[in-house]
């Protein structure tokens, strides 16, 4: 019987192997050697070694995605939602159409802003996947029709509505932070492709325009202005849009590009606002935070609406800004902010996040229909959010909600007979009767279906699979040599490099491979096709932190405090948690946890604020666990 157990959990081990890390090599070669042993050893031995083993093997999550499996099969993806908006291009009076069906022809001649920049956008990262310049020609045309027709000369800034023709129409009664940020996108993705200074100095004009028109710096109200009138005058509002979408649509790439302190500094603002006033005010909600302001940050009753995917998308660049300007709160505001959304407004059958709440009851917004509903863009939050938690905690819960999320979209939200993807889908993924199929409209083009697979490509690459990813470049012709930074993955370590470069499809040998630079010659340009990889085999991996064996509680630091202290904690896997904090007496003073929360190890504070001087004491219920530390307060 002991031969039979021995062998049966020998070939176990051999099975789990092939897809396990090291540690499953160190339990194969001991199960190798118990094998070999005498009985009676063998039988204490097996003991000590079997649960080591179950644990390691549950701890293992099993990607179901092919995408994520092997990201390169999002490369195609990419090329057929890229291909579909082909069709919306308007060949008479040129630009691209902005109400787009479910076969890709258009309803009406409406063209704006968003539509120009996100098109352009979606091309753009298209032909860095592809290496088809066809794309890279159609975002140009984007890109030329907005710089000629929405750009503001009298005010400044961008109209967003404009017609067939280019004029800007009534709609243009403001000018919005929303679409003032979006206007960057393509210009800024487009200089990142090709070097090409005319777009950059587009990028900078947008740019300048919002610092000196939206950005509120008054003393303990900064942020962004969320409208103002077309003469930028009656500057009103502060909202989630005109805070985090200014990192994603430009402020990030600016810095990754030139790597000026600036944007940098900007980013780091900004995420102030995000802990401060977003993260700030869940606890007064029943879901989400607060989305909408008045021009001194306090909350607008009549906006009630909580959305998952801003919800997660604060978690992704939480996460982002962490990795150029380390903050331990950073990364717990992106845990806190993702953990929400999994456990109030997630999907766990399925995969993916619901779509809208009532931050006032908690209740979600069914918008007239019988079955709950999920947004294509509110699945590339989860997808990219996810994997960017991942590689910063290695806890498999955020690659398994990414991994669910992927699975879900590519198989009902994906359109496989003309391509690109449905703006929603029910819980199930069936069509919304109701509400259409439509492609285009006014805040959907080309840019969160293809940036979606554009993600997937890169951190699927390196932050799941720890292979290398390779980039198409157009560099423009300059007179002056260049040296020019590639840097299209956020992380801070430095730990990848460019492994080989083509320049017109010939092995080229000019360029750093640690520095991740190329140099290009004076009146030279062309198409670069660059492979970056890890540095070594464990590469970001090394990053990550493994999920912890038992519950622990640790001592708060610092202690002792005032009036602020940080409690960390962890879990072996997904409980109920409960953290409340008592004076000396035994009476309850504060409730800091109440709630499930995933496997790994976290972090709540704890402030003084309105308590006196003295010991106070921290408990936490885990599931069966249950553990007390005492803590001083002193002021």
């Amino acid at each position: 019987m002991l031969e039979l157990l021995s062998l049966l959990v020998f070939e176990t081990t051999s099975f789990y192997f092939c897809f396990l890390p090291y540690f499953s090599l160190f339990l194969a070669i001991s199960m190798k050697i118990v094998y070999n042993m005498k009985s009676q050893a063998k039988f204490f031995i097996l003991i000590l070694l079997f649960p080591l083993l179950l644990n390691n093997v549950s701890a293992q999550y099993q990607i179901k995605s092919p995408y994520l499996a092997n990201p390169s099969l999002a490369i195609g993806y990419v090329d057929s939602c890229a291909a579909f908006w082909l069709k919306a291009y308007d060949s008479t009076a040129f630009g691209f159409f902005t109400n787009i069906d479910k076969t890709g022809g258009h309803t009406g001649n409406e063209k704006n802003l968003q539509t120009e920049s996100r098109d352009a956008y979606g091309f753009i990262r298209a032909y860095q996947l592809t290496g088809k310049e066809l794309y890279l020609y159609k975002a140009r045309q984007a890109l030329a029709f907005m710089y000629a027709h929405a750009w503001d000369n009298t005010n400044g800034g961008w109209y967003w509505q404009i017609d067939n023709n280019g004029n800007p129409t009534s709609g243009n009664t403001t000018k919005d932070a929303f679409h003032q940020h979006y206007a960057l996108l393509g210009p800024t993705a487009m200089f990142e492709a090709t070097r090409d200074t005319s777009h950059w100095t587009w990028a900078m004009k947008g740019y300048a325009n919002n610092e000196s028109k939206l950005w509120d710096a008054r003393v303990g109200y900064e942020g962004y202005y969320n409208s103002a009138a077309t003469n930028w005058t009656n500057k009103n509002g502060k909202s989630f849009n005109s805070t985090v979408d200014a990192i994603t649509t430009h402020l990030l790439h600016f810095y990754l590009m030139t790597g000026n302190n600036a944007y940098l500094s900007k980013m780091v603002a900004v995420a102030d606002n995000m802990t401060n006033r977003l993260v700030a005010s869940m606890p007064s909600q029943k879901i989400g935070f607060c989305e909408g302001y008045d021009a001194n940050w306090v909350p607008l009753s009549t906006d009630t609406m909580t959305i998952m995917g801003h919800i997660l998308k604060t978690a992704w660049c939480f996460c982002r800004v962490n990795e150029y300007s380390p903050d331990t709160n950073y990364i717990f505001n992106a845990k806190k902010l993702f953990n929400h959304v999994y456990n109030k407004g997630y999907d766990k059958q399925l995969g993916g996040p619901y779509k809208d709440f009532s931050r006032n009851s908690g209740a979600m917004l069914m918008w007239g229909i019988s079955d709950s509903a999920k947004a294509w863009w509110q699945m590339e939050q989860a997808v990219t959010a996810g994997l960017f938690l991942y590689k910063a905690t290695g806890d498999q819960l955020y690659l398994q909600v990414a991994d669910e999320t992927l699975n879900f979209f590519m198989k009902y939200f994906v359109d496989h007979t003309y391509g690109e993807v449905y703006q929603d889908r029910t819980r199930y993924g069936n069509i919304i009767a109701s509400w259409g199929e439509w492609k285009g409209n006014g805040n959907k083009a080309g840019y969160h279906s293809i940036e979606l697979g554009y993600y997937t490509y890169l951190y699927g690459s390196f932050f799941v699979n720890k292979q290398p990813f390779t980039l198409y470049y157009n560099f423009a012709p300059s007179t002056s040599e260049r040296t020019i930074s590639l840097t299209p993955i956020e992380t801070a370590s430095n730990k990848y490099h460019i492994k080989d470069v083509t320049h017109n499809d010939v092995t080229c040998a000019d360029f750093n491979s640690a520095a991740r630079t190329v140099h290009v010659l004076a009146n030279d340009y062309g198409k670069f096709k660059v492979t970056f990889e890890l540095d070594n085999s464990t590469g970001i991996a090394n990053d990550i932190k493994q999920i912890p064996r038992d519950f622990s509680l640790m001592q708060n630091y610092p202690n002792p405090f005032n009036p602020t202290t940080t409690i960390q904690y962890a879990l072996p896997r997904n409980t109920q948690v409960s953290i409340r904090v008592y004076n000396a007496l035994g009476k309850e003073v504060r409730e800091l946890v109440n709630q499930e929360q995933p496997a790994g190890t976290h972090s709540t504070s704890f402030s003084g604020e309105g308590l006196s001087s003295g010991v106070y004491f921290y408990t936490i219920r885990a599931g069966e666990f249950t553990a007390s530390r005492k803590m001083l307060l002193i002021k």
